[in-house]
């Protein structure tokens, strides 16, 4: 639930998703008021946010799959080159392949053309890195439960 206020004053509340139609019809915007929302709304509309405009839960995992196993498999290239690799002209020769192929990432990233999500969410990478942690625990706590 969203608070919607002008000033001190409350005057009106509503789910954060209805909120910005809702200053449409009212003939405001959102520098005329403060909306305020508690953290689980405000994940709420951004998940909303992302399936309407971004894609579905099974196109994202699709998309980020593919980013996996794109990268599981030229990571096992690499290594696989870089382990019988005898001196560091080896070694570059075998990190060019990768390297190339992921130039317009890096440098879409460096331009700012493209944005990753752990970097702009609410803490940054640091509070991404900790929510990957505790994901990846509960788990595997969860696979310990079913094995006792």
């Amino acid at each position: 639930m969203a608070l919607i206020k002008k000033g001190p004053e409350t005057i009106a509340a509503m789910a954060l998703g209805d909120v910005d139609q809702w200053l449409t019809e009212e003939g405001l915007s959102k520098e005329d008021v403060t909306v305020e929302a508690n953290a689980a709304d405000i994940r709420a509309a951004t998940r909303r946010t992302i399936h309407s405009t971004v894609g579905d839960t099974e196109t994202l995992i699709g998309t980020y799959g593919d980013g996996v196993t794109f990268l599981l498999v030229e990571i096992g290239k690499l290594t696989a080159a870089l382990k019988v690799a005898a001196n560091i002209a080896a070694m570059k020769t075998a990190a060019t392949p990768l390297a190339d192929a992921l130039d317009p990432l890096v440098a879409g990233v460096a331009d700012g053309t493209i944005k990753l999500p752990y970097k702009v969410k609410t803490g940054g990478q640091a509070a991404a890195l900790i929510e990957i942690g505790t994901r990846i625990t509960s788990v595997a706590e969860a696979f310990e439960a079913d094995d006792a």
